[in-house]
């Protein structure tokens, strides 16, 4: 468990944010142990040929018997989304005794052969492997990953604005807890330390790939928090619509309204269809029009969400004669 000592302003001034490089190395533990990450299933079995021609042994000496994986492979995202060319290529010129010392963390009792000698060597080739597994098995899916991660975030503001700060940190994950001044974040096979955060600037990271929550390998690293996104295990299309929804709005818009399981932009809808942004708004507009779906504002998108009308059409509530049955929870 790590406990981070914090300020009410550190959490008033706390942001959220996506690092392309660190969700790429976290999957690494998908690769190793398919069945701890069942809900990737679909992103894991379509790789699956595609990793023979990988440099596996550099790859999976990345994740530790314990899933940690060396702290220069997790920056904290300073921006609420980056680039993986620029945050690998950051990576290619750190100096050997970063290297060495992240290494060393990982395997205190010795590293495994892909990870033994000359700093410079063994950073060139973790790079080299991981840019190949980046092109080959993460970026063609980084779309709908993105989305997953991105509409997180936008829930996450959206519960915010209309709940209140705290319950929906709180709403986090079971693994985060939130006292006087402090943030404890336990993971079962994590590192255990105390750490300054106040006035460090904290972030919180939504991922695939901790079912708990992680966290620095060191108690100096940039306080940073991951947790389990909301949007875990949807990389597939939602199921089918309801055969009525088909017949009264058509394939196309009534599997887009099932797509809207929460609020998101049309970014974000477009990025889960697979369909331009363009076309993504010319449905939204017509189902917002319809009344099947309304609109609200975060900072500068806008967000669609369905409407009750939507629900009924979608099966989501059976509706009677006079009292609709209540909405259940998944």
């Amino acid at each position: 468990m790590v406990s981070y000592r914090i300020t009410e302003a550190d959490l008033t001034t706390a942001t959220f944010g996506i690092s392309v490089l660190s969700e790429t190395t976290l999957s690494l533990r998908a690769v190793w142990r398919p069945d701890v990450y069942p809900h990737m299933a679909p992103w894991r079995r379509p790789i699956e040929p595609r990793l023979a021609g990988l440099d596996l042994e550099v790859l999976l000496a990345l994740v530790a018997p314990d899933y940690s994986t060396p702290e220069f492979l997790n920056p904290r995202p300073v921006t609420p989304s980056t680039n993986f060319d620029d945050e690998l290529s950051t990576v290619s010129r750190l100096p050997a005794r970063v290297v060495d010392r992240d290494l060393d963390d990982l395997y205190p009792s010795g590293r495994p052969s892909a990870l033994v000698g000359p700093a410079a060597r063994v950073l060139e080739r973790i790079v080299r492997a991981l840019e190949e597994y980046w092109q080959s098995c993460v970026r063609p899916w980084w779309s709908p990953m993105h989305a997953n991660l991105s509409g997180d975030i936008t829930m996450r503001a959206v519960t915010s604005a209309r709940v209140g700060l705290r319950p929906m940190l709180d709403d986090l994950s079971p693994a985060l807890r939130f006292g006087d001044g402090e943030i404890h974040a336990w993971n079962p096979s994590g590192p255990h330390f105390d750490a300054d955060a106040r006035g460090r600037g904290l972030v919180f990271v939504p991922t695939h790939f901790t079912p708990h929550a992680s966290y620095p390998f060191n108690a100096d690293a940039p306080p940073y928090i991951l947790y389990p996104a909301l949007g875990r295990g949807r990389l597939d299309l939602p199921a089918p619509a309801p055969q009525r929804a088909v017949q009264l709005l058509g394939t196309t818009r009534a599997t887009l309204l099932m797509n809207l399981r929460e609020p998101m932009s049309s970014t974000t809808v477009a990025a889960r269809r697979r369909i331009s942004v363009s076309a993504a708004n010319q449905q939204l507009r017509w189902l917002r029009d319809v009344g099947l779906v309304t609109t609200i504002r975060d900072g500068r998108s806008v967000l669609y969400l369905r409407t009750s009308a939507a629900e009924a059409v979608l099966g989501d509530l059976a509706p009677t004669a006079t009292h609709p049955a209540p909405r259940t929870s998944t």
